[in-house]
């Protein structure tokens, strides 16, 4: 895919795959089911599809949306499935095709591929949802709810200039007309 957050999200599954198996290799398995709890949570529900939503409903993206939203998920039960087996298999049978094996406990582990990992981009998407959490949080302290378009986001320089696609992300999250940088966060409220 092009988009930007399926490339995030299959780099940051690859990262998990390889995090987990080192864990469950050390037989440190709170260690890997943190991990797994995290991935799923922050980076899998709140943000890539919450900032897909869009896309599973338009033509356009949909395609690419739905299959990396698919090729996550299976993986992702394939890491749960020795943690919370019967959760697993109900999920897997829901998402099986008939060339697959019977089970999700049938399927092969999976294995990281290093070159779906996109270091740079995972760094540069936590920079942007760091931004997000500032800049919602002056919202809350002024009580302008987000559904209230602002006209500008100030952000510090930092390495998202020229990431166009991020700084959309960004004021879309945000709902900010324009994003502009300076020397720290600032959040223009005039409304």
């Amino acid at each position: 895919s092009k988009n930007i957050l399926d490339q995030w999200i299959v780099s940051r599954l690859h990262s998990l795959i390889g995090k987990v198996t080192r864990n469950l290799d050390k037989y440190n398995a709170m260690a890997a089911s943190t991990a797994i709890e995290k991935f799923w949570i922050d980076d899998f529900s709140l943000w890539y599809i919450r900032r897909s939503r869009r896309r599973f409903h338009e033509s356009g993206g949909r395609k690419e949306a739905v299959e990396t939203f698919y090729y996550t998920l299976l993986n992702l039960i394939k890491l749960i499935a020795p943690f919370l087996p019967f959760l697993a298999e109900e999920i897997y049978l829901n998402l099986k095709t008939e060339n697959m094996p019977q089970s999700v406990h049938l399927c092969e582990w999976p294995k990281t591929e290093r070159k779906c990992i996109k270091q740079e981009l995972e760094e540069k998407m936590q920079k942007a949802r760091e931004i997000v959490t500032l800049a919602l949080a002056e919202r809350a302290k002024t009580g302008i709810k987000v559904r209230q378009p602002l006209q500008e986001l100030q952000i510090p320089k930092s390495g998202l200039k020229g990431e166009s696609e991020l700084l959309e992300l960004i004021k879309e999250e945000v709902n900010v007309k324009k994003i502009t940088f300076g020397s720290t966060l600032k959040l223009y409220t005039k409304i």
